[in-house]
C-alpha cells in the first residue's frame, strides 16, 4: 500500500501539469496530491513503530497513470486508483 500511495502522489504532481498554476483545478491536485504525501509518512511511520522494513519504491500505479493522455482521463485513472486503494485498506482493517 505504501508504494501504491506513493505512486499516486508522483502521479499527481505531474497531473498537475495539465492545469495551469493555482487554477481551481490545479489546487484540488495539489490537495490531494498532499494528503496522498501525508499518507505515505503516515504509513511509513506505522511500520516502523511495529519495526516492519518497508520499500522506499514507487508502485506500479505511477507508470500506468503518467501513460494515460488527457487531463479529464487521467482524473478517471486517479479516481479508479483512489477508489482502489480505499478498498485494499478497508479490507485490511476489521470493522
Amino acid at each position: 500500500m505504501l508504494e501504491a500511495e506513493r505512486a499516486g502522489a508522483k502521479a499527481l504532481v505531474v497531473f498537475m501539469d495539465d492545469h495551469p498554476r493555482n487554477s481551481d483545478a490545479w489546487k484540488v491536485l495539489r490537495q490531494v496530491q498532499a494528503d496522498e504525501a501525508h499518507n505515505c509518512a503516515l504509513i511509513g511511520k506505522l511500520l516502523e513503530k511495529k519495526g516492519v522494513p518497508y520499500s522506499h519504491a514507487t508502485g506500479e500505479f505511477y507508470d500506468k497513470a503518467i501513460a494515460v493522455k488527457g487531463p479529464r482521463q487521467r482524473i478517471e485513472f486517479l479516481i479508479r486508483g483512489l477508489k482502489w486503494a480505499v478498498k485494499q485498506f478497508e479490507q485490511a482493517f476489521p470493522t
